[in-house]
């Protein structure tokens, strides 16, 4: 079996313009663009600044944030913060954790009172089992599965002040639904506080934007088809705000005509199934991350009456049976156009 992964969900148009070509134009439109590998996927970070000088420090200081932050809350880092929760657990002791950290738990148990459970931080006991990190992953022993699903259960994580426990032994968190998206707005706090106006930040599919990527022309965004990954599915204008995308062909392997995909249903342990891609239009990346994942769990009825129950929040979901869904006003995005779904 072999794995497959897709790094990049969110095609950004502009980003295809030849460099010669924004020479072209004033100087206060050029823009310098960046990418460094942190939390195992591919950031890129982009700015509209004339002080070339300014941006580039700006950039620097915003990939430092992201890599301070999965300093914290990697569970890949035997010395970070979450890591050294989960070695804890089912002990009488708790973990006096970061604001960060903290931060990001307390807003993981939110989603997961929202979506009942179909979000759940506490997947690390399932998860690894799937191994979907490792070259050659496998489907799980079906023993050790069935014991690994009851210890997924946001209920059981204690919170007292900053301190932090996990009730049963054998429970682990896995922030990784919801800790890249916080990283991402973190970075663009930095940019903003560095005098930065106009910025994009695109961490494999995470993506948020600020200002405009010239003058009185919003960032162009286009939505990866889930099945022909050279192709786009949709495209809108975005400004200040925060896309996500959760979808089966970011990370899976392929045994006797099946696809095992890493969004996990906490109830079984297993594929999640009846949704193929869910894209999210939120304020923060934190929140449109987590619920990206939530509604792809939840599936096309149940995800959509969540998004559309929300305030500032928009959804589409193209389902396993090729249909796409919309929430009530996904379609009203500046500039929307749908390419269809073809398999």
């Amino acid at each position: 079996m072999v794995l497959y992964t897709h790094k990049i969900i969110i095609h950004l148009s502009f980003i295809l313009l030849l460099p010669a070509i924004f020479s072209c134009g004033p100087k206060e439109n050029e823009l310098l663009r960046r990418t460094q590998f942190i939390m195992g996927t591919l950031v890129e970070i982009t700015v509209r600044e004339p002080d070339q000088e300014k941006a580039q420090l700006a950039i620097s200081s915003a990939f430092d944030e992201m890599r301070r932050l999965e300093k914290l809350m990697s569970t890949h880092l035997a010395d970070s913060e979450i890591s050294r929760l989960n070695a804890i657990a089912g002990g009488k002791s708790s973990l006096a954790v970061s604001p960060e950290v903290l931060e990001v738990i307390l807003r993981g148990i939110h989603w997961g009172n929202k979506s009942g459970g179909a979000l759940d931080i506490s997947i690390g006991p399932v998860s690894n089992l799937w191994q979907f990190d490792d070259e050659n992953p496998s489907i799980p022993d079906s023993q050790r599965l069935a014991q690994a699903v009851p210890l997924v259960n946001f209920r059981e994580i204690e919170i007292n002040k900053s301190n932090v426990r996990l009730e049963q032994p054998g429970m682990s968190l896995q922030l990784g639904a919801i800790a890249k998206g916080y990283a991402v707005d973190k970075a663009m706090a930095v940019l903003q506080n560095n005098g930065i106006r106009h910025a994009l930040i695109n961490a494999g599919g995470d993506l948020k934007v600020m200002g405009q990527r010239k003058d009185g022309q919003p960032w162009s965004i286009g939505l990866q088809h889930p099945r022909q990954p050279e192709k786009l599915i949709a495209s809108f204008a975005l400004s200040d705000r925060a896309v996500a995308t959760s979808g089966d062909y970011q990370k899976y392997f392929m045994k006797e005509n099946t696809r095992y995909h890493h969004i996990l249903d906490p109830a079984n342990g297993m594929q999640a199934k009846g949704v193929i891609s869910a894209t999210i239009v939120a304020k923060t990346v934190m929140d449109a991350d987590a619920l990206a994942t939530a509604v792809f769990v939840l599936g096309p009825k149940k995800g959509m009456a969540l998004v559309d129950s929300l305030d500032g929040v928009e959804g589409m979901m193209v389902t396993a049976s090729g249909t796409t869904l919309f929430s009530k006003n996904f379609q009203s995005q500046p500039g929307f156009v749908f390419q269809g779904f073809k398999e």
